[in-house]
């Protein structure tokens, strides 16, 4: 099952969490889910400029691609017939192929763009139907990293849509659980908003 925990953070907030993880030592950034060999790298600046950014174990191994013609791309199965239509979707270059987040080790780390006038919410968790049949490894790793946003973080968001903390200025479109990062929950605490970025455009198009 796809699995993922969502928090507010601010750039130092992200900072900490990237030295957690021992980028760039123990892993390297991404982007996802197009794959190049070798891999593109990211640095930290430009890796919070993407929406989706694969973290990679150096341990556990590189990401597996899969390309037309490739079992994980047959069949009926809900993995395969995504599969396909991200390839229609991004038409891959020769020299790419689209990364298999069933087989591989990776993370999907999803970070918000940094505005001053508000906090979104970031992410950060596994593609993976099965972690474990990815392997035993990659699942506790997997569970370590989300664990620790929640073990440093704070919860403010996700009782049923409702605010865990009524004090705070937040307005999301979902009811999943939400952390905030330590200087992220100062900053709120202090009066930035925590908003949705789809909200976000939403009033931009229509002007409000």
């Amino acid at each position: 099952m796809v699995t993922a925990v969502h928090y507010f953070a601010t750039l130092e907030d992200q900072m900490l969490l990237l030295d957690y993880l021992g980028e760039p030592a123990k892993v390297t950034l991404h982007p996802w889910p197009l794959i190049k060999t070798p891999l593109t790298a990211l640095s930290r600046e430009e890796a919070l400029e993407q929406s989706r950014v694969m973290v990679m174990n150096h341990q556990l191994g590189s990401p597996v691609p899969v390309r037309p013609g490739d079992a994980a791309m047959q069949g009926g199965s809900v993995h395969a017939v995504f599969n396909r239509l991200n390839w229609e979707k991004l038409a891959p270059a020769e020299n790419e192929a689209l990364m298999d987040s069933n087989a591989s080790p990776t993370i999907l780390w999803s970070p918000a763009r940094l505005h001053a006038e508000a906090i979104f919410p970031s992410s950060l968790g596994s593609q993976a139907d099965s972690m474990a049949e990815v392997s035993k490894d990659y699942e506790r790793w997997v569970n370590r990293s989300m664990s620790w946003i929640r073990r440093n973080g704070t919860r403010v968001w996700g009782l049923e849509g409702r605010q865990a903390r009524p004090d705070l200025d937040i307005e999301l479109s979902f009811i999943s659980t939400v952390f905030a990062l330590p200087d992220a929950l100062q900053a709120m605490e202090s009066g930035t908003p925590g908003r949705d970025p789809k909200a976000k455009r939403t009033e931009a198009a229509t002007g409000n």
